[in-house]
């Protein structure tokens, strides 16, 4: 399904004109019909049944006088008995029989007056039906208007919905190759074709009676009840479930019993809906029009709703009115010719098209009709010029050599025709299109300077100032999107109310998106009008429609929206079409290609800065770390801290307090990055405030909380543990603050420890305090005591597989014998085994204390 949209999208207009050649051969098929093979013969007078018995007998009334029923001797109140010899027992072979005479001949009768048989000869007249000609010349004339308009542009909602109409008026009325006095006569002969037909022509007048209703409730402003998806999806269904009841109905009651007579219920459904149709669309664009605000507006619409009105009263007229003041059709046709004025409907577009650029079309067609006369009357000129002077060199230089130099007098002409034709081109848009040629140069203009302006504020205040200032917009808006793809913000913006500034429009269902990249298939300007609107913005149709925006052009790079340029109205008050749409689209390219660069200069600019501030807060980080480890004759100390990041939220420290005391700390702040680092400064300053000879370390951790709670985000924490080494007593005092296990290694036996508390940082202080556990433990020689981060524990492999404590403890066991400065180098460089080819998804801390 999505490759045949995309089939026709691509090949819109070609697929367009096939349609038309094919329908505007029917459609004059149908007036040939209605012209040659289905004219009545007429002889003036009607005929009345009369049912006696099992008979029907055909009365004369209404004979008009001096007709030429009058004139062959036929009075009101004679039956007629048999015409050219064929005994009539109803209506239908009589007129089947009338009808095989030509016009201009004369018709054999049989007629009966007070029982008495007379013989005589009929004058064939024939009678066109002037509803049905109408309505074929209404379904051509629309057609063509529709074709011009879908030419013009075959993208536009409301262009397209006109040019079904057409479609569907020429359709229907292929009604004509089956009628005969409004009755199918070849469904006994080609069955297949006549129910083809058949098929087509009632599906198209039911469908038909819904569209114009449809189209007008889009013309020329939408009505805000077809933004309802199961409206629209109604115009549609409602005429389908129509046409099936009645096809239901034929194929049990005309088919199956061969009753063709209950055709004419089928052709009398299509004929009301159709007036129902006409009539709707006509109140509905009386009411569209009182909508309509300016004159400018109102003008073509008042011709187009003048015509309307006249062609729906010459139908009015024709039903109603026709019948009463006429004898009958067959004795006076002229009262009912006025139903060609049906005509005036699609020929008032026309000229509200071509006198009032309506629906953005005249302007196409004066630009083609100019254009082209004028490349024609150059090349004329080029050719008679080229003619003349090689016949006058010729003369000069004999016969001989004419050809010769006619032909070289081609080539040189040829080459510097082209360069002629675009200097002359320009000449006539300068003269004809002023406005359209002050676009092309400001235009023009923009795309040069736009590639040499830096940075997104100055390109899009360049944007501003050409479209505001050099075009003279009133209304005008560029929205960009930020982080959300398929949302655009107003960045800059000109005659936009305070709540027009503050519209964002959103493309949450991908309509937008689905649209431009079916538009990028087609390889065409991608353009969404007021018309569109209602389809691929449905959350912000009102709020585009109060800010007078009538056309967007997004901003496209790699079939990547990065933007949307909105434009109100042209200053001479009109919409923005075609050459100007290619040149506004034009200029949105560029702007997208000159935005998209901006954004990545700027993204690296701010990723050049970011990398800046990483160093230099990674060269604060390790200048907070310990650069020389205290002296002590009894411990052999050693710590190492390698980041995740460039900066990371692990921290170790040595504070020594006496020259046998000190304190090891080894904390890990809630997250990674400059916050972290911060956070871990601030500890670290903290940590050396109060860590001080006399205090123990749940003391420390329960002020430095207090601390650390009053200036921390709450979605932070930190974690921590501290110890106290005191080689005096020959003890060891410490506390963890929610942070990883204590462990001890004495010969080939390990020891975790991990006593109770919370993080810094999640509470105020009691409950702090009231967890917080000290542990006391006696200092051993020869043992060794490691403090390490969860980033040495929760390693993970390729495999997902963690590092662990028993490994940590392994490892260490393995190098117990080296010092702690080696040791410490052997768990890292088992851990790095471990992970393999894994990065390292966390801070990894390790302190070692092995005393003597």
């Amino acid at each position: 399904m999505k490759n045949i949209k995309a089939f026709i999208q691509k090949y819109r207009q070609k697929l367009v004109v096939i349609a038309t050649v094919i329908l505007a051969v029917i459609g004059i098929t149908n007036l040939y019909y209605n012209l040659k093979i289905n004219p009545m013969s007429n002889d003036e007078c009607l005929w009345v049944p009369h049912i006696e018995g099992r008979d029907t007998l055909i009365y004369f009334d209404k004979v008009k006088v001096g007709g030429v029923a009058w004139n062959a001797g036929i009075r009101n109140g004679d039956r007629l008995v048999a015409i050219n010899n064929v005994r009539l027992k109803n209506l239908r072979p009589a007129s089947i029989t009338l009808n095989k005479f030509h016009e201009g001949e004369y018709a054999p009768y049989t007629y009966e007056r007070n029982g008495q048989r007379f013989n005589t000869t009929v004058y064939v007249k024939k009678l066109i039906s002037f509803n049905n000609l109408s309505f074929n010349l209404l379904g051509l004339i629309w057609l063509l208007v529709g074709f011009i308009v879908i030419m013009a542009k075959p993208n536009g909602y409301v262009q397209r919905l006109f040019y079904r109409v057409g479609a569907l008026f020429v359709l229907s009325f292929t009604f004509s190759f089956l009628s005969s006095e409004s009755i199918p006569s070849s469904l006994r002969d080609a069955r297949w074709l006549a129910a083809v037909i058949d098929f087509v022509w009632t599906f198209s007048a039911y469908l038909l009676s819904f569209m114009i209703v449809y189209f007008f409730w889009f013309f020329p402003k939408p009505f805000k009840v077809v933004e309802k998806l199961w409206v629209r999806r109604l115009f549609f269904i409602a005429p389908s479930a129509i046409f099936v009841i009645s096809y239901i109905y034929r194929i049990f009651f005309i088919f199956m019993t061969g009753d063709t007579e209950r055709y004419s219920y089928i052709v009398a459904s299509v004929n009301l809906l159709l007036m129902l149709g006409l009539a709707v669309g006509l109140v509905s664009l009386i009411i569209n029009y009182r909508r309509l605000k300016t004159k400018r507006e109102k003008k073509p619409v008042f011709v187009v709703m003048a015509g309307f009105i006249l062609g729906v009263a010459s139908v009015i007229y024709v039903t109603a009115i026709a019948n009463v003041i006429a004898d009958s059709i067959f004795n006076s046709p002229e009262f009912f010719m006025p139903i060609i004025l049906v005509t005036l409907i699609p020929v008032s577009f026309g000229y509200s098209i071509f006198k009032y650029q309506l629906m953005d079309v005249s302007i196409v067609v004066k630009n083609t009709i100019i254009y082209g006369t004028a490349t024609v009357a150059l090349a004329a000129i080029y050719f008679l010029s080229v003619y003349g002077l090689g016949q006058g060199i010729g003369e000069v230089v004999g016969t001989e050599n004419r050809n010769f130099i006619a032909a070289a007098a081609f080539v040189v002409f040829a080459l510097i025709f082209q360069s002629t034709k675009d200097r002359f081109q320009e000449l006539l848009t300068r003269k004809f299109y002023p406005e359209q040629f002050t676009y092309q140069k400001v235009i023009l203009k923009f795309g040069r300077d736009v590639v040499s302006i830096v940075g997104l504020d100055n390109i899009l205040d360049s944007m501003r100032d050409t479209f505001v200032n050099s075009l003279r917009l009133e209304h005008f808006a560029i929205f960009l999107n930020d982080e959300n793809p398929h949302r655009f913000y107003v960045k800059r913006g000109m005659g936009l109310d305070s709540a027009s500034e503050a519209v964002s429009i959103s493309d949450q269902e991908l309509r937008l998106t689905h649209y431009v990249r079916e538009q990028l298939v087609m390889q065409d300007e991608i353009t969404i009008e007021r018309q569109q609107f209602m389809e691929i913005f449905p959350e912000n149709f009102a709020a585009l429609e109060a800010a007078k925006i009538y056309t967007i052009i997004p901003m496209v790079i790699k079939s990547r929206i990065v933007g949307l340029l909105a434009f109100g109205l042209k200053h001479s008050g009109s919409q923005f079409a075609g050459k100007d749409l290619e040149l506004l689209c034009a200029a949105a390219n560029q702007a997208a290609v000159s935005i998209e660069n901006a954004r990545l200069y700027e993204f690296e600019a701010q990723r050049f800065a970011l990398q800046r501030d990483l160093e230099n807060a990674r060269k604060i980080q390790q200048s907070l770390l310990p650069k020389t480890l205290p002296q002590i004759s009894c411990f052999d100390l050693s710590g190492r801290m390698i980041s995740a990041m460039q900066v990371g939220g692990d921290y170790y420290d040595f504070i020594q307090v006496s020259p046998l005391k000190l304190f090891a700390v080894v904390g890990d702040v809630s997250g990674k990055g400059l916050s972290a680092s911060l956070y871990m400064s601030k500890l670290q300053t903290m940590m050396r405030l109060y860590c001080v000879d006399g205090k123990s370390p749940k003391e420390i951790l329960i002020e430095i909380n207090k601390k650390i709670y009053e200036g921390i985000e709450r979605n932070w924490f930190i974690t921590a543990t501290l110890v106290l080494f005191d080689a005096g007593q020959g003890v060891i005092r410490f506390c963890r603050a929610g942070h990883s296990q204590l462990l001890e290694i004495s010969g080939d036996k390990v020891n975790f420890y991990q006593p109770k508390g919370i993080g810094l940082g999640l509470e105020e202080g009691r409950v702090f305090a009231d967890t917080l556990e000290e542990v006391t433990l006696r200092l051993e020689p020869e043992h060794i005591y490691a403090i390490y981060s969860d980033g040495v524990s929760e390693a993970m492999d390729e495999n997902n597989e963690l590092f662990g404590t028993q490994q940590l403890a392994d490892s260490i066991l393995g190098n117990k014998n080296k010092n702690a400065g080696e040791i410490i180098s052997g768990v890292l460089a088992s851990v790095e085994r471990f992970r393999g080819s894994r990065e390292q998804n966390d801070d990894i801390t390790l302190v070692l204390v092995k005393s003597k």
